[in-house]
């Protein structure tokens, strides 16, 4: 695969902000002027229009979710069997550990990690000024 010209992944690089008007001026001119000369560039450019086209269609009427999705969801909320209840534990979100336990174990961690590297800092410092008597 051969790689394509700099100026190429430079100008489509720009083109999203060409087709939703964002790229104004002097830099839209040198954008549009090399999408004329390269057909590959043109290409996106064509490509980039229908994306945006095809969102903007989204945009302005919004699809419709499907009847009755509303009661489902609410009647999975209220719960239904014991296994889809187990699904999420009661205590955390996915190891079960109770939230206050995970604050304190990461108090001690960084605590005892804290002093241990003022213990090292401070043997290195202690190794030097002995080394340099």
């Amino acid at each position: 695969m051969t790689e394509e010209p700099r100026f190429c992944r430079e100008t489509r690089a720009q083109l999203p902000f060409l087709v939703s008007g964002e790229l104004t001026g002097w830099g839209a001119r040198v954008v549009r002027g090399h999408v004329k000369r390269c057909a590959d560039c043109a290409a996106e450019l064509a490509r980039q229009e229908q994306v945006h086209a095809a969102l903007a269609t989204l945009r302005d009427a919004p699809p419709e979710p499907p009847p009755g999705l509303l009661d489902d969801l609410l009647a999975r909320a209220r719960g239904g069997s014991i296994r889809e209840r187990a699904a999420v534990p009661a205590r955390g979100a996915v190891s079960g550990a109770r939230p206050a336990m995970s604050v304190a174990f990461l108090t001690v961690g960084a605590a005892a990690s804290t002093g241990v590297g003022y213990g090292l800092y401070k043997g290195a410092r202690w190794a030097l000024t002995r080394r340099h008597r």
